[in-house]
């Protein structure tokens, strides 16, 4: 991952623990090397006026995670060097970007990170569902396309998280009487489109026809998918949804003409006249609760025997998503249309 955002911005020079070049130093985390503990007593606080990121750390505790008792081989000196390459590196910067994986989850895992730290940074958020050389540079330099709206989903994450920690403490579930809080706790909730025809992949499904057509176990599966982001080939491979942003549905149009030259599947692409968009959002979901899994336009090379084979299927189930339901005066105009094309 560092690596290709490396490439991207031109940061092209290794040294030890980072890239660095053109201005920029990329580095990484070995895993989600800093943990949370919720302070068990801590009073409750929580009000619609607090930074969202400050609640968080005024009830969680932050410590490297001791990877060498919890699985078993040594891992803690390692992770030590590389928090003090981050330490270094923070120190010399202007702007610290946040290009964790664009999920709650990588935001949980670079606050843990800001506040062990314990660093005052600019922190500008890189959300990275589709990692292409444009779309890096783009999301380095300017943040997230949309800010607010990244800030309103974050604020509602991070009080479903703090009821969750909060209700496991007390071994209760508790009732907070506050409209304004409902409002942005409403805010995290995600509703998969429903819709008449194929749906794109998410991994689950994407696992779930793996397994069924490929004879993949999950964790395989997984990291498949992910060698195939960080090769820029596929959006991010979110858990659950499977509907897509109005810009990315405008992207697939052009990314349909790549797929025409897929081996296995490029005959059902060069059938498609036009996109269904049955798969784009209908329900107010937003790019930070996740899209389904799309081709991005790049021609993959150089891959091996099980990245091909799970990308074919992804290709398959993106044609077939885009595929329009045709009535049965549509599919008579279209074979009509394909036999005056083969007379000609």
């Amino acid at each position: 991952m560092a690596e290709t955002i490396a490439r991207a911005i031109d940061a092209n020079t290794y040294h030890e623990g980072y890239y660095y070049g053109n201005g920029y130093a990329v580095t990484w985390t070995n895993g989600e090397i800093i943990e949370a503990e919720y302070k068990r007593g801590e009073k409750f606080v929580m009000n619609s006026g607090q930074d969202m990121r400050q609640m968080y750390a005024h009830h969680f505790n932050f410590k490297m995670r001791n990877y060498d008792a919890l699985l078993g081989w040594e891992k803690s000196k390692a992770d030590e060097a590389q928090l003090s390459i981050i330490k270094a590196l923070w120190t010399k910067s202007s702007v610290v970007v946040n290009a964790m994986e664009p999920t709650f989850e990588g935001e949980l895992a670079f606050l843990n990170l800001y506040w062990y730290l314990r660093m005052s940074v600019t922190v500008r958020r890189a959300w990275l569902s589709r990692l292409r050389k444009r779309i890096i540079i783009n999301a380095v330099e300017k943040g997230t396309c949309s800010p607010n709206k990244h800030e309103k989903w974050l604020a509602g994450e991070l009080v479903n998280f703090f009821l969750k920690a909060d209700a496991a403490a007390a071994d209760n579930a508790l009732d907070i009487e506050s409209t304004e809080n409902n409002a942005t706790d409403d805010s995290g909730d995600v509703e998969l489109n429903i819709v008449k025809g194929q749906t794109l992949h998410n991994m689950v499904t994407l696992w779930m026809d793996a397994t069924m057509e490929l004879g993949y176990d999950f964790e395989p599966t997984f990291l498949i998918a992910h060698k195939l982001y960080a090769k820029g080939l596929i959006s991010y491979p979110y858990l659950y949804q499977n509907g897509i942003p109005g810009n990315v549905y405008d992207s697939m149009r052009r990314d349909f003409r790549v797929l025409e030259h897929n081996a296995q599947y490029g005959h059902m692409a060069k059938e498609v006249g036009w996109l269904s968009t049955r798969n784009t959002f209908h329900n107010g979901e937003t790019p930070y609760n996740g899209h389904g899994i799309v081709t991005t336009g790049l021609h993959p090379t150089d891959l091996s025997r099980d990245e091909e084979r799970l990308y074919n299927l992804i290709v398959k189930r993106v044609i077939e998503a885009f595929t329009p339901v045709e009535n049965e005066y549509q599919k008579k105009s279209r074979k009509k249309h394909n036999s005056c094309k083969k007379a000609g």
